[in-house]
């Protein structure tokens, strides 16, 4: 079920914004990203989170930590800190995320350094540092 409203809301987004997507500078394009990779962490939805890997074949073993990704389930996600390089082709976000596993249900929180490389070919952003690690 919130695969499914994951995904509509993807698509809204993505619908809405394609008629203006050329316009938008690099920074409204990053908010954008960034909320939408948000929204996939904060549904557990780590599949979709995934597409936002820069190179996701560089990410080992990124199958296998998706399948072990099944059982967590997150409760909070906040952005606690942004840097951006001189040229703002790489922004650093830190965020602090809280989440349990379902086969123990204790909440923990972790601080997920997530560093985004803008691409100049594809005019995007991608999370070049992976998904989060949830121990």
């Amino acid at each position: 079920m919130h695969e499914l409203k994951l995904t509509a809301v993807i698509l809204v987004l993505l619908t809405v914004g394609c008629a203006t997507y050329s316009e938008l500078t690099k920074k409204d394009r990053f908010e954008d990203t960034v909320k939408i990779y948000e929204l996939a962490i904060r549904w557990s939805e780590f599949d979709a989170a995934a597409a936002f890997i820069h190179s996701p074949e560089k990410e080992k073993g990124l199958q296998e930590k998706l399948a072990e990704m099944e059982r967590i389930k997150v409760t909070d996600y906040v952005v606690m800190k942004l840097v951006a390089s001189q040229n703002e082709s790489e922004i650093v976000q830190i965020v602090k995320i809280s989440y349990y596993k379902t086969d123990n249900m204790v909440v923990k929180s972790l601080r997920d350094n997530q560093l985004w490389v803008w691409d100049a070919d594809q005019k995007g952003w991608f999370l070049e540092s992976g998904l989060p690690e949830f121990k």
